[in-house]
């Protein structure tokens, strides 16, 4: 993942609900298998472990924040448990062709999280970052100019 990416990543983290964090871990696991898949096929081994070793932290990460008086946290697990050991499978083989299952199943799963992140009234899920505004201006000679304020 580039320095842009992980930026970009934890902009939306600072602004995003509680569902929202969940759909940006599965767009940061995606991001870390597609990773995985590039250092493969230009035979970088060393990236394509790194890279879906990351993606199997956050999956570890989502499981072990389930909440289990929701029978959704069983069916959760069950997924996350698949993918954490294709993920592995994926790595020890050196073979991508898990990774499309993976990848697959968690867009599927984002999908559905985006769905229902407008439903979440529970407010930011980090209420005491900084407020971000973001417009364009223009400057003396008639340019457009960008301003980010915090």
């Amino acid at each position: 993942m580039t320095k842009e990416e992980i930026k970009d990543f934890s902009f939306k983290i600072t602004q995003s609900t509680k569902t929202g964090l969940v759909v940006i871990t599965y767009e940061i696991i995606i991001n870390y298998i597609n990773s995985a898949k590039v250092c493969f096929e230009s035979g970088d081994m060393e990236g394509f472990t790194f890279n879906i070793k990351k993606a199997r932290q956050f999956v570890n990460d989502l499981s072990s924040n389930l909440d289990f008086k929701y029978k959704i946290s069983f069916d959760l697990m069950s997924l996350y448990m698949f993918i954490n050991r294709s993920l592995l499978s994926a790595s020890i083989r050196k073979n991508t062709e898990l990774l499309e299952d993976c990848t697959k199943i968690i867009a599927k799963l984002k999908e559905a999280f985006s769905n229902i992140e407008s439903e979440d009234k529970r407010g930011a899920a980090m209420p005491n970052s900084e407020q971000v505004y973001v417009g364009l201006t223009y400057g003396k000679s008639s340019n457009l100019n960008e301003i980010y304020v915090r």
